[in-house]
Parts: C-alpha cells; structure tokens; sequence
C-alpha cells in the first residue's frame, strides 16, 4: 500500500500546471499503465510487459492458419485479412477495403448472412512477407482488443502494452481511485504549491 502511495506522490510532484483536485487525479491516471486484462497498474511499460507475459500468458497465444490464396504483393505496406480463410488484399488494390468486404460476404452468405463484416489489418513486415513468399502456414497473434494481427508475440505484446493500456476513470478499482484521490487531497503539500480545491465527481 505504501509504495504505491510513493508512487502517486512522485508522479505528483514531476506534474505541473495543475490548479485542482481533479486535474492532479487526471495527472496521476494519465501517467499510469494499466493491465487491459486485471487491474494492476505500472509506471513504466517493461514492468507492464512482463506481468502480461507472466499472468496472461493465454492472452498471447498464436494459431496457425493456412493460406491457399491472397494478392499480396512484394511493396506492400499494409494487408487486409479475411477472418474466416485468412485471404488477404494489399494497399496496392484500389480499393482494399471493399475488396477484402466483398470477399468476406462469400463467407458470411454461407455462414450467417446477418453475421457483422470485420476483417483483420495488418502493418507487420514478416507477416507481409510470408504472403509474398507464398508460405502455405502463417502462425498469426491476434489482438483480443481490436483486429490488428501479428507475426510474433513480442510485437502483439509491445501492441497491447503501447495502445490498450489507458483506462477511463470510470473504469479505475474503487481501492485504487481511493488512493489516487487521497494523493490528490495532500498535493499542496506533495508539490508545496497553491491547488484551489473544488467538488469531485467522486465520493467515497
């Protein structure tokens, strides 16, 4: 419990311009990494990255899939992945989007034609490279937050450490917003320096 009080009065007193109760809370939240998967929380991305691949290890996992198919060419920036077969269109096409939709429809028409069209993107060079190589297996890391995909678990864990670890404040553990809030009621003290108090959305 203490050092976590340590480590919201140290973020505390690195911030500035902050005039009231809750800007010191936005402050302290803003700093803060927090665990998409659980509600632990750290200030520096490495110690985030580990505590995923040490407690959700299941999170990571890849699945292999086979590609019959796709127009993937060698200049390639970025792939659109069909879902179901793992086709994919590159940015060369004119259309991508709508090439990689009227694909998925094929799918979606045998399957459930009500069924919601999502395709998968891609920026990762190995991957793109596997489709220009014609590798007839593709062993592929999903994001379980949004539809980017990747070659490695290290670039699926860099993602998710860099782009799903914000949280909104409504979302913040009750113990943990209790702490964050009783840093912010003692920062004049912390940072020495005038903070005009005003009502806060939260109550405890």
């Amino acid at each position: 419990m203490q050092d976590k009080i340590e480590t919201f009065k140290k973020i505390l007193e690195s911030v500035h311009c902050v005039k009231n109760v809750d800007d010191a809370v936005s402050a302290v939240l803003k700093k803060l990494l927090f665990c998409p998967f659980c509600s632990e929380y750290f200030t520096d991305p490495p110690a985030l990255k580990d505590h995923i691949q040490k407690d959700h290890p299941d999170r990571l996992k890849s699945m292999t899939i086979r590609v019959e198919d796709h127009e993937v060419d060698e200049d390639s920036e970025t792939i659109y992945i069909c879902p179901h077969c793992h086709f994919a269109v590159d940015d060369n096409c004119p259309s991508p989007t709508s090439s990689i939709i009227d694909h998925i429809q094929k799918h979606t028409k045998s399957i459930d034609p009500t069924a919601r069209i999502s395709f998968q993107i891609s920026n990762d060079e190995k991957l793109i490279q596997k489709y220009v190589d014609g590798k007839v297996e593709n062993e592929l890391f999903c994001c379980s937050f949004c539809t980017d995909i990747f070659s490695n678990r290290e670039s699926l864990l860099r993602h998710i450490s860099f782009k799903h670890s914000d949280i909104d404040p409504e979302n913040v553990p009750y113990e943990t917003m209790k702490l964050i809030m009783d840093c912010a009621r003692d920062f004049p003290t912390v940072k020495k320096a005038k903070v005009k108090y005003k009502s806060t959305a939260y109550s405890f």
